[in-house]
């Protein structure tokens, strides 16, 4: 079974729960002929993070802060996805930093909601995927689902977001957030600015991001390489409205797409994700 950690200061008054996952792995039947397409190209590997022109996480807050969480979930390690014939479709490790802010007003307040309280959620994601068996049109898609208790606020890169130069598109992930939270066991006021950047190269392939209803998806594109390997990046936001919320279940997939003839295979996780506010009773 993947493992899952979690971090928190102990000057933070916050525990840092155990998170626990379940894992189902799914293959769709479909009965297509495959075929190899000559405009494809022997794969050769996508840029790495390393090579990124800027880089900046500035997501986690003074050891002070309170109401403050962070843990990093393993989702896959090294998972292989199959067909409905058991060919390999996606090798994939994928695994997130999940950061968890309450803002505006404390979680023990009995109006938190009415009063403009709010629960942010980052999510960081990070792994390789390394592609197998190619067919016409691939999407490779990687989707967070959420119950209606969280709100999907935006993923980063998002389409048609990258600058294309020959067979490379530039992306760029630039977000910012001025968090009104709280220290010293949430007496104090705290104006916390949450950053992160990176700026990545995809090569022979595109990627895909945005919101949807039940969470947010994205994915690389008919590539045009056989046998790519290419890092997993994104970074994913979402809000909360009410604390007791958590703990709360979201489920990671893994799915391989044949753009206009469906789902080939897939894989997912659900993942319990905690926030114990270090109140007292």
């Amino acid at each position: 079974m993947p493992t899952t950690s979690s971090c928190a200061c102990k000057l933070e008054p916050v525990c840092s729960a155990l998170t626990t996952t379940t894992y189902t792995a799914h293959t769709v039947h479909h009965h297509h002929h495959y075929h190899h397409y000559p405009e494809r190209e022997e794969g050769r590997e996508a840029p790495s993070p390393r090579a990124a022109k800027a880089f900046v996480n500035h997501l986690t807050p003074p050891i002070t802060t309170s109401f403050f969480h962070k843990e990093t979930i393993n989702i896959f390690d090294n998972l292989g996805i199959l067909d409905s014939a058991s060919q390999l479709l996606e090798t994939v490790t994928w695994r997130t930093e999940v950061y968890k802010y309450v803002t505006r007003l404390r979680p023990d307040d009995p109006n938190f909601e009415q009063k403009g309280g709010e629960i942010f959620i980052i999510m960081v994601h990070t792994g390789t995927s390394k592609m197998g068996k190619p067919f016409l049109l691939p999407e490779y898609l990687k989707a967070i689902r959420v119950p209606s208790s969280i709100i999907p606020m935006g993923q980063y890169p998002a389409t048609d977001s990258g600058l294309q130069s020959g067979d490379n598109w530039s992306y760029n992930i630039d977000y910012t957030n001025t968090m009104p939270m709280f220290s010293n066991g949430g007496n104090n006021i705290l104006d916390f600015e949450a950053s992160y950047k990176n700026d990545f190269v995809r090569s022979k392939f595109q990627q895909t991001g945005g919101e949807v209803t039940d969470g947010v998806e994205f994915a690389a594109v008919s590539p045009r390489a056989i046998n790519l390997n290419y890092p997993i990046l994104g970074l994913s936001v979402f809000k909360c409205l009410d604390p007791a919320a958590f703990p709360v279940k979201i489920t990671f997939e893994a799915i391989v797409n044949d753009m206009g003839l469906g789902v080939r295979g897939s894989a997912s996780k659900e993942v319990t994700i905690p926030f114990d506010f270090g109140l007292k009773a």
